[in-house]
């Protein structure tokens, strides 16, 4: 068993026209697509799904045009390929995809986000608040220690396909002793990434893989 963790930094895409890659989605896609606002957030939508899609066919020898990406009740995407499992997240210029033989989830978020230790009171456990504030009143980096717990729940949520991440702990998810562990890295030194997955399958690095390689 194992899980693997590759990102692609799509700064330089950002503003690229959407019909560039509209055409290689469904009708139906192409419409939930178009109801974003921006076409940052269209791109990074497009982009992630067709990385997904290159992936899965690296992973497991499928042609890239046969590859379908289904959506679950919960908005988890999936692929009907036995025994393929991936997940997707993207922020800022970077999406990050954990894809292997195994469950698994992925989140990536950047850092410098606004955010205060209330939302930490009121979504995290006891432990993590008290560990986020005694950070917080030493004039240590809170924040990145707040978005290594986010970035292990949302991952968490994703790999196990559930929707209430109140009662995730991340310090087990952290310790490798759980049957289903979490990670984190530090990406381009701004943004935190997570990722969940068996214990025996836990990543220990990640891959940046070449846009122009892609698509």
């Amino acid at each position: 068993m194992h899980t693997e963790i590759h990102l692609l930094n799509i700064k330089s895409r950002l503003n690229d026209p959407v019909d560039k890659y509209l055409k290689y989605f469904s009708p139906e896609r192409q419409k939930n697509i178009l109801r974003y606002k921006f076409s940052s957030d269209r791109n990074r939508t497009l982009c992630a799904e067709l990385f997904a899609k290159k992936l899965i066919s690296d992973f497991t020898g499928e042609k890239f045009d046969e590859i379908k990406i289904l959506r679950a009740p919960t908005g988890k995407p999936y692929c009907e390929i036995p025994e393929v499992y991936f997940s997707l997240s993207h922020s800022g210029d970077w999406i990050a995809c954990s894809i292997g033989d195994v469950i698994n989830g992925v989140d990536i978020e950047n850092e410098n986000r606004n955010m205060n230790l209330d939302v930490a009171k009121r979504f995290f456990l006891p432990n993590e608040y008290s560990t986020l504030k005694n950070l917080y009143y030493s004039g240590i980096n809170w924040k990145r220690k707040f978005f290594c717990y986010w970035t292990l729940k949302e991952s968490y949520l994703k790999c196990m396909n559930i929707n209430n991440w109140s009662d995730v702990d991340c310090e087990k998810l952290l310790s490798g002793n759980e049957e289903i562990s979490g990670c984190n890295f530090l990406v381009d030194n701004e943004y935190i990434l997570g990722c969940c997955t068996s214990k025996e399958s836990l990543p220990k690095n990640f891959q940046i893989d070449i846009m122009n390689k892609i698509f």
